[in-house]
């Protein structure tokens, strides 16, 4: 893809609605960056397991920031990708994809969502097993109190 190219796509992606928006029954409401450095964003997480039920941001900032969130969660929806394959993704690479020439100096701007979605599922995870651990730790309380 040529610099144009990735210039008209990330344009497009910025004006994008498609995956913006709360989710209203989100498991996860992530908020990542700040309007100082290029844009916040939230990343709405609804998770079952290991699958990602539904993803979407809000937020303000630049172009390359709100279009790489948009590049971000289409990816993870076309894709398919899981939990862990988010936590996978190079961040280095995902500047590439959008394109280095492009992003310049503001590498920041690029991964601001990435780092926000990381973030989610990591949250995600550790609330998802406090929850399980809760729920163990409840059912071996009445098992000892009904022995």
């Amino acid at each position: 893809m040529e610099r144009k190219e990735r210039v008209a796509r990330l344009v497009e992606h910025a004006k994008s609605d498609a995956y913006r928006g709360e989710i209203e029954d989100a498991d996860i409401a992530q908020p990542g960056g700040s309007p100082e450095c290029g844009g916040s964003v939230i990343i709405y997480l609804k998770g079952e397991g290991e699958a990602i039920e539904a993803l979407s941001f809000t937020g303000e900032g630049d172009t390359i920031s709100m279009g790489s969130a948009s590049i971000l969660m289409q990816r993870v929806h076309d894709e398919g990708l899981d939990m862990q394959q988010v936590l996978d993704l190079d961040y280095e690479q995902f500047v590439n994809e959008i394109g280095r020439e492009v992003v310049g100096s503001r590498t920041r701007n690029a991964t601001l969502a990435l780092s926000a979605l990381k973030n989610a599922v990591k949250r995600y995870r550790r609330e998802a097993n406090a929850e399980s651990s809760a729920a163990a730790n409840a059912g071996a309380s009445v098992r000892a109190a009904c022995s």
